[in-house]
């Protein structure tokens, strides 16, 4: 008897305890990407919010606003929904690029300081404006497809690994500068065109997916990755199309009267999915010729997004942290003061293990 009443007290309270999380669950606004511009001294916010109409159909809406400071926009917006907002869920963060040349670190500290927020949350710069990427996103009626859009290219496309968690490692910790993804409007839908360079938080330049691949490269490596080259073979111009891409790099640091350098070795392991057709792939000449042209290919774009970043003063391959890691004394300033100048010698070994060419 005691152990029935104990059962149906406990199933009690579990269905009251279900009820009251659905009641709380409809009372609250939820946002799921939200974002920040500036214009004529003034921060304006922009927000979507799902709505759910019947037989589990979403619509995606917009808040609006305009303030002095960031602080004040989510009080703004409140100020305009029948319910709480309510930033649980929120998964992506876009600001424009006018706001980001001043930097987003307020935001960002802000945001790593509410216990609500998820370590995972996506953050992006726009082109032009967050306003432009947002309002072009809530016709796609898809909840979190901004987050999964970057998800999905960090996993099969050219984006290396990041999100919240990564940009603060990246910002407190010395050695590396941030980056994130740079998104544009093409033909009226979204695209990730590349990688925003980010020093302390505020954007410096941006870099194309080429590079950005090449950057994955040598940060965490590629898996299943593809890539285009343009070749030329006896002032004839072709193509090669690499999948499968499986990359490692290792890196070694010397130095030499206090001056480091760093050698920077990277293999690649790739199939051959399609290439011009005066490459015969069933003979060894060519494929040793390919791997030649391939291996030149690599070492040149290496070497052109390090002078690149040394060009710009910022530091996304992380080559700070490689110093530090082997240095008793490190001091970050005399870091960045020899960084413009630091030499750096690329090794590549390309390897062709099946040529998966098309018949």
């Amino acid at each position: 008897m005691k152990l029935c009443f104990l059962l149906i007290s406990s199933l009690t309270f579990f269905l009251s305890g279900c009820g009251i999380h659905e009641r709380i669950i409809d009372d609250v606004q939820i946002i799921e990407a939200l974002g920040y511009d500036r214009e004529e001294g003034k921060v304006k916010g922009i927000a979507i919010y799902p709505t759910f109409a019947e037989q589990g159909n979403i619509k995606l809406k917009i808040y609006k606003t305009a303030s002095d400071s960031y602080e004040d926009i989510l009080p703004r917006m409140n100020a305009k929904s029948a319910y709480p907002i309510e930033t649980g869920k929120l998964d992506f963060v876009l600001f424009g690029k006018e706001y980001a040349k001043q930097g987003i670190e307020d935001v960002i500290t802000n945001f790593s300081r509410n216990p609500n927020t998820g370590s995972r949350m996506q953050l992006g710069i726009a082109e032009n404006t967050a306003e432009d990427i947002l309002q072009s996103s809530k016709h796609v009626n898809l909840s979190f497809h901004l987050s999964e859009k970057i998800n999905q290219n960090i996993e099969s496309g050219n984006l290396p690994k990041m999100n919240l968690h990564m940009f603060l490692n990246n910002f407190y910790q010395e050695g590396r500068d941030q980056i994130l993804p740079y998104l544009i409007l093409d033909e009226g839908q979204i695209k990730i065109d590349g990688l925003a360079l980010l020093k302390n938080g505020k954007y410096i330049n941006h870099i194309n997916l080429r590079k950005s691949f090449i950057l994955k490269t040598l940060i965490d490596g590629s898996h299943n990755g593809q890539y285009k080259t343009k070749i030329t073979q006896n002032k004839k111009e072709g193509f090669i199309l690499l999948k499968n891409l499986d990359t490692k790099t290792t890196y070694t640091v010397e130095k030499s009267e206090g001056l480091p350098s760093i050698c920077i070795d990277l293999t690649i392991h790739a199939e051959i999915e399609k290439a011009s057709s005066w490459f015969d792939l069933k003979k060894d000449k060519d494929i040793v010729k390919l791997k030649r042209i391939l291996n030149e290919h690599f070492k040149e774009e290496v070497q052109s997004l390090i002078s690149l970043a040394q060009g710009y003063n910022v530091d996304p391959i992380g080559l700070g942290e490689k110093v530090r890691a082997t240095s008793r004394n490190w001091d970050y300033q005399r870091f960045m003061d020899i960084y413009p100048e630091l030499k750096t010698t690329v090794h590549t070994n390309v390897y062709i293990p099946n040529t998966g060419i098309e018949e």
